[in-house]
C-alpha cells in the first residue's frame, strides 16, 4: 500500500503559493474594482493567480514551515482565507458610504423611484448611487489608490501573520467601528440634501395651508427633481473628495501606515 507523504507533496514552492493565494485571492474576490459583479470571475481569477505568483518570493519569508498533517494544513489555509475575507469586507464597507449617499440623495431629490442597475452592486439601486458608485471606482484609480490597495495587502501580513490566533472579538469590533463610521459619513455626504429638503417641505406645508385647494406636492415634483440634480451637479466633486480621503485613511490606518 501506497503512504501518502505530505512533506514530499509539499516541498519545493508548492506550499508558499498555496498560503499566499489562498489570502490574496480571497481578498481579489472583493476588492473594490476587482472584484466587481461586473468582472468576470475568470479574469479575477487570473490577476489573483498572477499576483501572488509575483508576491510568493517576497513573502515567502514570513511563511511558516510545511505542516506535518492535513489537518494543519486545512487550519492553515482556512485561517488565510478568512483573514483574506475580513479585509476585502472592509474594502466593501468604506465603499457603501456612496450606497447610503446615493440613496438620501434620492429620497431628498425625488428619484429614490429612478431605480437602474448598480454594476458594483449587481443590484437595482437609486440613480445617484449607481452615480456615485461608478464614479468611485474609477476614481480609486485614477488617482492611484489602487497602489495602495496592493501594498495593503503586502503590509497585512503584519497584522495577521500567517498560522496566527483567530481574533473574533478584535475581528467583530473592527468591522462594526468601520460599518458605523461609514454609515456616519454616507450621512453627513448627504447632509446639504437633508437641509435644502427640509426647508422645501417647510415651505410646501405653509403654502399648502394657505391653498388647501392645489395639491402643491405634485406641482413641485418636476422643481424638486429638477433642484437635486442641480444641487448633486454642484456638490459630486466634494463629495468624491471627502470620500477618497476616507477611503485613503481607512486603509492607510488599518494597514498600519
Amino acid at each position: 500500500m501506497t503512504s501518502f507523504d505530505l512533506n514530499k507533496f509539499l516541498s519545493g514552492h508548492a506550499f508558499g503559493f498555496v498560503m499566499v493565494f489562498s489570502r490574496l485571492g480571497s481578498t481579489f474576490m472583493l476588492m473594490p474594482g476587482i472584484g466587481e459583479a461586473f468582472v468576470s470571475p475568470k479574469i479575477r481569477l487570473m490577476l489573483a493567480f498572477t499576483f501572488s505568483f509575483f508576491m510568493l518570493e517576497p513573502l515567502l519569508g514570513r511563511l511558516p514551515a510545511p505542516p506535518e498533517s492535513i489537518s494543519s494544513l486545512m487550519h492553515m489555509v482556512g485561517y488565510e482565507i478568512l483573514i483574506g475575507l475580513f479585509f476585502g469586507t472592509l474594502l466593501r464597507v468604506v465603499m457603501s458610504v456612496l450606497e447610503t449617499t446615493g440613496m438620501v440623495i434620492g429620497l431628498q431629490s425625488g428619484l429614490s423611484n429612478a431605480q437602474v442597475l448598480n454594476p458594483a452592486l449587481s443590484s437595482q439601486s437609486p440613480l445617484p448611487s449607481a452615480f456615485l458608485g461608478m464614479i468611485a471606482i474609477v476614481m480609486v484609480f485614477v488617482t492611484g489608490l489602487d497602489h495602495l490597495l496592493f501594498k495593503s495587502l503586502i503590509a497585512l501580513y503584519d497584522a495577521f501573520p500567517p498560522n496566527g490566533e483567530i481574533m473574533p472579538g478584535d475581528m467583530a469590533e473592527a468591522m462594526i467601528q468601520s460599518v458605523s463610521k461609514s454609515f456616519q459619513l454616507g450621512i453627513e455626504l448627504a447632509m446639504p440634501f437633508f437641509v435644502i429638503g427640509l426647508l422645501m417641505y417647510i415651505a410646501l406645508g405653509i403654502l399648502q395651508k394657505l391653498m388647501p385647494q392645489v395639491q402643491l406636492f405634485l406641482v413641485m415634483l418636476p422643481v424638486q427633481i429638477w433642484g437635486g440634480l442641480t444641487l448633486m451637479a454642484v456638490t459630486t466633486a466634494g463629495i468624491i473628495e471627502f470620500w477618497l480621503r476616507y477611503f485613503d485613511s481607512t486603509v492607510a490606518g488599518f494597514v498600519g501606515k
